[in-house]
């Protein structure tokens, strides 16, 4: 999952708080077209494993020291698959939305809410976002997390290394005298 790999890579590489969170997202397609990702509150009630839910969306929040509003950042990997989760509800996604992923503030999902989703919008009483966290769905979230806690380090150390690799190949190839100190083991 991007976004558990993802936080626990940032948090190695940033020093700061990074938390993969999950809940539900308004995706725009394009063209005044626009979808919810999101589970039914019946099938969160119901649900017992992460796996239980159809659809979900799951993120990265940063967390910046010494900031006097909460607004984290908001990091998305997934959104590059945002042309393929349109498809399969059959809804036209503009090509000028495409993007490997997001990095931006949380307020700047902060907006109204569609007209045609307003009655399907399931955050009742609460500020209009077209990127939400779900309590329910984040408890899946981390217990899946826990669970699986040794595979999501292997794939974050291979990513970490990886990272290495390319910085020293990198590196060696902007200088035809390098001498690189930083060895990546192979991986395992």
């Amino acid at each position: 999952m991007y976004a558990i790999v993802g936080a626990q890579v940032l948090t190695l590489l940033t020093g700061r708080q990074c938390e993969a969170v999950c809940g539900g997202q308004i995706m725009d397609c394009g063209g005044g077209r626009s979808m919810i990702i999101a589970p039914g509150r019946q099938e969160i009630r119901q649900a017992r494993h992460l796996s239980d839910l159809r659809m979900y969306h799951c993120w990265i929040q940063v967390y910046l020291p010494d900031e006097v509003v909460f607004d984290p950042v908001v990091v998305d990997f997934s959104t590059r698959y945002d042309p393929q989760s349109a498809a399969l509800f059959k809804i036209d996604f503009a090509a000028e939305l495409q993007r490997d992923f997001i990095w931006c503030r949380l307020s700047d999902f902060d907006k109204p809410i569609p007209a045609s989703l307003e009655a399907m919008h399931q955050r009742t009483g609460q500020r209009p976002a077209w990127l939400w966290r779900d309590a329910r769905c984040e408890a899946l979230l981390k217990q899946f997390q826990q669970d699986n806690a040794a595979q999501f380090a292997a794939i974050t150390s291979a990513v970490l290394l990886n990272f290495v690799h390319r910085v020293e190949t990198a590196m060696a190839d902007s200088t035809s005298t390098s001498t690189s100190t930083l060895v990546a083991p192979a991986c395992v």
